[in-house]
């Protein structure tokens, strides 16, 4: 039987991490119940750490059946990277816990774990494959004074656009308070002080018109049930000229959402008045969106 030694802070909820995928670049903090023992479980020579916890209260599905055994059992088990470990506080990026959860071990990742990994099989996760291959070879190109992030999820993608841009604003907009709380929590830890994350809908975007050089989509507009409305609006909040760069999943590439080629994807932008490049790259389709003056 494990002994409760602390709890999870984050802003993380049932809700948010359903998108398990995403919130693994989230940072969480854990509080010991003894914090001076802080030095009895994290050493400067360990960078990871595995923590058992609470598991979740969700089922994934079925094509997720790993995800339930390691989180969603009698306990749930996190391989951690430490980012700061003192006394008064504990980061760590990766745990995968709601807020509140209890903690009952915490023990270094250790070489014979890593000779193990290098080995290691497991089922491939094909759209984190394409996202892993495509997105750096976008991120580097987007470049504005103001630069919005819709569907910005756990803020990840929108933390590396502020990086990339320092002297810009960048705004990460999601639908769900817990994505958008854990996203500045993760921001406000990480130092990245030119990002603000907001809580807003892609129908109804929290910006007045013409606001921003830069809009962003990454693997979010398939999510959406009126691509076309969502573009629409994208387009108002843009300045003339501006520019909106989307990633989505080509044909047969996802299980989910419509299944557009590169052609019926251009076509759908153009039909909002956005001229239209658009690439395929590793079975995703990179469109870059000019609004016409």
């Amino acid at each position: 039987m494990f002994r409760e030694i602390g709890s999870v802070r984050n802003k993380a909820d049932e809700v948010s991490l359903q998108i398990l995928a995403l919130f693994r670049e989230s940072i969480s903090e854990i509080h010991l119940n003894e914090p001076e023992s802080v030095s009895d479980y994290f050493k400067p020579e360990y960078s990871h750490y595995i923590v058992v916890h609470t598991p979740l209260d969700i089922r994934f599905p079925e094509k997720r059946e790993e995800w339930n055994m390691r989180f969603c059992r009698d306990v749930g088990v996190s391989i951690v990277e430490c980012i700061v470990a003192e006394t008064d506080r504990i980061y760590v990026k990766g745990l995968i816990a709601v807020n509140g959860s209890k903690v009952y071990a915490i023990l270094p990742f250790t070489t014979i774990d890593a000779e193990k990994t290098k080995q290691a099989t497991f089922p491939e996760d094909r759209m984190a494959r394409i996202r892993a291959q495509v997105l750096p070879a976008v991120l580097p190109d987007i470049i504005g004074e103001t630069i919005l992030d819709i569907g910005s999820g756990f803020g990840s993608l929108t933390l590396e656009l502020a990086k990339n841009n320092p002297d810009s604003k960048v705004y990460g907009i999601d639908i769900h308070d817990s994505l958008t709380g854990q996203s500045q929590m993760n921001a406000d830890i990480l130092g990245v002080t030119n990002v603000e994350f907001r809580t807003g809908n892609a129908y109804a975007l929290p910006f007045e018109s013409e606001f921003a050089e830069v809009a962003t989509c990454f693997f979010m507009l398939h999510h959406l049930e009126d691509i076309k409305f969502a573009l629409f609006e994208i387009k108002r909040v843009l300045k003339n000229g501006g520019l909106l760069i989307a990633v989505e999943p080509l044909a047969h590439q996802h299980h989910h959402g419509p299944q557009f080629s590169e052609v019926e994807w251009k076509a759908l932008f153009e039909d909002v008045g956005f001229a239209v490049e658009v690439e395929n790259m590793e079975g995703a389709a990179i469109l870059k969106a000019v609004k016409k003056m």
